[in-house]
């Protein structure tokens, strides 16, 4: 192995700008994944940025189903189906939603914005 390499990249360490939840997909610092402790702002916080996991989806009257890709909304950050321009591709929907929104979602690849060329 390269004498450069630092660690696999499945978690970051990272300080929250707002307070976090443990196991609630959250956005810090340009990242998208599943804080593993609370921690309020300021404090650093282990990252976890590829799995399945559960989470819920906030998307009234919609059952999205599985192979559905929602998007990390910037503006009222939460996840949604479709997007606008400055919203992220962050999870891929494994299990159908329940009646109260929880399904598995795979945490998907850090990428850019919908629309914005991906590399």
């Amino acid at each position: 192995m390269a004498n450069n390499y630092q660690y696999s990249g499945r978690r970051v360490t990272l300080a929250a700008t707002t307070p976090v939840a443990s196991g609630v997909l959250s956005r810090i610092r340009g990242f998208i994944g599943i804080p593993l402790n609370n921690r309020v702002a300021g404090e650093s916080v282990a990252f976890a940025l590829e799995g399945v996991w559960g989470m819920t989806v906030a998307v009234q009257g919609v059952v999205p189903p599985i192979g559905t890709i929602l998007y990390w909304d910037t503006t009222g950050s939460l996840l949604t189906i479709g997007a606008a321009s400055d919203d992220y591709p962050a999870v891929k929907v494994v299990t159908l939603p329940d009646a109260s929104g929880a399904f598995d979602g795979l945490l998907l690849p850090q990428g850019r914005p919908y629309g914005q060329m991906q590399s």
